[in-house]
């Protein structure tokens, strides 16, 4: 068989095969990888798996709950009997708890943890990129450097 420019090609030898590097995720792999992350979150925050004191008695609740009234004890503070020395040990509340919990009832978005110097939320973000392509469509600027 002769080895022209159209023809079939020898594989190469086993010893010679270089794996291609790992290519890096693109934005789009991060974004389906977070989606599928929180539904699984999701899914596992609703089964019933948790007891929390009760009046009546341990009560069974779904761990999204056990988490929120961990929070809200945390926000709250408490005491507890401290073994080693017999007194009562009194934990303080929490501000940052405090303020993660005021912010998720008034249903503002949390700020982006990070870099970002001013403590700006997402929806100041959106709404100042907004206001930015706004003006750019008034004066005609496209963006380009001249």
């Amino acid at each position: 068989m002769s080895k022209d420019k159209d023809g079939p090609k020898p594989p190469p030898k086993p010893n010679k095969i270089i794996p291609s590097p790992p290519k890096a995720p693109t934005i789009g792999d991060k974004i389906r990888a977070g989606q599928l992350l929180s539904s699984h979150l999701r899914r596992i925050a609703q089964e019933e798996t948790e007891f929390v004191e009760h009046p009546d008695g341990d009560k069974m609740v779904s761990k999204a709950e056990a988490l929120a009234r961990l929070m809200f004890k945390l926000a709250l503070g408490w005491t507890e009997d401290d073994v080693k020395t017999g007194k009562k040990k009194i934990h303080n509340p929490s501000a940052g708890m405090i303020a993660l919990i005021w912010d998720r009832i008034e249903g503002r978005s949390v700020p982006l943890a990070g870099g970002d110097k001013d403590k700006r939320t997402l929806p100041k973000k959106v709404s100042e990129e907004s206001k930015n392509r706004l003006n750019r469509m008034v004066t005609g600027d496209n963006g380009d450097v001249n």
